[in-house]
């Protein structure tokens, strides 16, 4: 009797289990299935070095690939991005005391007493950065910057404002935009932009988790598109802040 009894246990184990391997993996293949696939054009690919050589405007890629650097800590994409542009630009920069006596501005000296006072290292580090307090960082270090939600702007202000700011090779944008619907991996991200091109309208997205994502070429449409997905922070529109020396 004790013999059937632990033969019916096992048996009726086994069912539940299949079952519940069975149900996973329906809703596994549910939830892929209304993923986005990722079909992005990435710097490293052949189609991406073939846009880059063919790209109308390339004035800031040089100085910001000279600078940028991967995020510190997985929500550090506003950090990352304020220290590599700001280092892009004729502004003064901090010496920071690990690297003294060569000025740097770096992930951590950011978080100057009154950028600590817009939001503290540590609510940084725990949610990251929203639009209006991007731009605010980047004023309270010196350079004059500009910020904007999507949902105030179209397409063609997108389009007409890249290709002017890139033109200058004294302003940067930054785009704060959601990975989800261009089909990558996470959320919200805020990287900048580096180059145009126009016969096939992509913008370069110099992705500052660059252990996640190369650089991608990203259609002015997709690139909108991304913004236009709410901050659940804020429950605005992400979008962008245009910084000038």
């Amino acid at each position: 009797m004790r013999k059937f009894l632990l033969n019916t246990v096992a048996t009726l184990n086994t069912i539940v289990l299949a079952a519940f391997v069975t149900l996973s993996l329906t809703g596994a293949v549910q939830a892929d299935s209304t993923a986005k696939v990722d079909t992005n054009i990435y710097l490293t690919s052949p189609e991406g070095e073939q846009l880059f050589r063919d790209a109308e405007i390339l004035t800031d890629y040089l100085k910001l690939a000279s600078y940028l650097e991967s995020e510190h800590i997985l929500t550090f994409c506003g950090p990352a991005s304020i220290a590599g542009v700001m280092n892009s630009l004729d502004i003064e920069r901090p010496v920071p005391p690990q690297l003294y006596p060569w000025p740097l501005f770096t992930q951590t000296s950011i978080f100057t007493p009154e950028n600590q006072k817009v939001k503290s290292y540590a609510m940084v580090e725990h949610e990251g950065l929203e639009l209006p307090q991007l731009a605010q960082f980047f004023i309270n270090l010196g350079a004059k910057a500009e910020f904007k939600h999507a949902d105030d702007f179209d397409e063609n202000w997108l389009r007409e404002t890249i290709t002017k700011t890139l033109a200058d090779p004294n302003k940067r944008f930054v785009a704060n935009y959601s990975r989800k619907p261009i089909g990558q991996i996470g959320g919200g991200h805020i990287s900048p932009v580096a180059a145009y091109d126009a016969d096939t309208d992509r913008v370069l997205v110099m992705d500052v988790a660059r252990y996640k994502y190369p650089p991608v070429w990203l259609t002015i449409a997709e690139l909108y598109g991304a913004m236009m997905d709410k901050d659940s922070t804020s429950n605005r529109a992400r979008g962008a802040v245009i910084v000038s020396q």
